[in-house]
């Protein structure tokens, strides 16, 4: 009885969701966009690789953008919803700061990107592969 006690224990311990993380363990839902991506994106110069770092900080996701002007860009304001993730930031221009929205869709391991700037005045669209 105690053996079976204690199985079923551990199977409670083991299936039960990760601390912080509502509804899975890493892998599972918006942990699915967690770790370094390069994304193409189609610019009026033509296609541009940017690296892109998504973490788990406490729980909560965060991002990296690198390859643009003026150095790697922080993301704090990153949502998911389904197999969407939505980075928003601000982006100093000559003209000054402009908001960008960027839409990332998982599909079979692969991103969709679609960037909207100032307001959607502004597109571009490309892709992304995980690194490695």
């Amino acid at each position: 009885m105690i053996r079976r006690g204690f199985a079923v224990l551990v199977c409670a311990v083991l299936l039960a969701p990760a601390p912080g993380r509502a509804g899975g363990q890493l892998g599972d839902g918006p942990w699915l966009f967690v770790g370094e991506w390069v994304l193409t994106i189609e610019g009026r110069r033509g296609p541009q690789e940017r690296p892109l770092t998504i973490k788990d900080t406490a729980g909560k996701l965060s991002a990296e953008l690198g390859g643009g002007r003026g150095g790697p860009i922080a993301i704090t304001d990153v949502t998911v919803k389904g197999s969407e993730a939505i980075l928003k930031w601000n982006q100093e221009t000559q003209q000054g700061a402009i908001d960008v929205v960027m839409t990332l869709t998982l599909k079979d391991g692969a991103l969709t990107v679609k960037q909207d700037m100032a307001g959607g005045q502004f597109s571009q669209t490309g892709t992304g592969k995980k690194k490695g």
